[in-house]
C-alpha cells in the first residue's frame, strides 16, 4: 500500500500540475513613450577647444607651483581643513567599575598648535578578573 502511495506522488510529483501565474503586469502608463534620444555629441572643434583651455589651465597651475604661489583651491582646501582654534587643550576622563573584575580608567587631551596642528596624548589602564572566585 505504502509503496504505491509513493508511486502515485512520485507520478504526480513528475507530470505537475499547470502553474497558476498571476496576469503580467504593466510598469508604466499605457501612454507612456519611449525615453528621449540622447543629445548629439559636441562638435570636434569645441571640444578641441576645451582641451586646449584646459591644458592652458594646468600649465598655469604648473608655473605657479614652481614659482611657489599657491593656488586658490589650495588655499581654499587649508581654511575649511583647519578651522580657527581657540588654543586651549580640549579632552576627555572616563572611569568604569563592575563585580568580580572589571575595572577601567582613563583620559585623553588634545592640545592645539600653531594654526593646523595638534598633539594629543592619551592614557588608559583596564583590569579583570573574571575567572576568579573569592569565598
Amino acid at each position: 500500500m505504502t509503496l504505491r502511495l509513493f508511486a502515485l506522488a512520485g507520478l504526480a510529483l513528475a507530470f505537475g500540475t499547470a502553474a497558476w501565474a498571476q496576469e503580467p503586469m504593466t510598469t508604466a502608463g499605457a501612454s507612456a513613450s519611449p525615453p528621449a534620444a540622447e543629445s548629439a555629441p559636441a562638435p570636434i572643434a569645441d571640444a578641441t577647444a576645451a582641451e586646449d583651455r584646459r591644458a592652458r589651465e594646468i600649465g598655469d597651475w604648473a608655473r605657479g607651483v614652481l614659482e611657489g604661489r599657491p593656488s586658490e583651491e589650495t588655499a581654499d582646501a587649508a581654511s575649511a581643513r583647519c578651522p580657527p582654534s581657540d588654543g586651549k587643550p580640549h579632552g576627555q576622563v572616563w572611569a568604569g567599575i563592575g563585580t568580580r573584575g572589571y575595572r577601567t580608567v582613563g583620559g585623553v587631551v588634545t592640545q592645539p598648535l600653531g594654526d593646523c596642528g595638534s598633539v594629543t596624548v592619551g592614557v588608559s589602564r583596564t583590569e579583570s578578573d573574571f575567572g576568579r572566585r573569592r569565598r
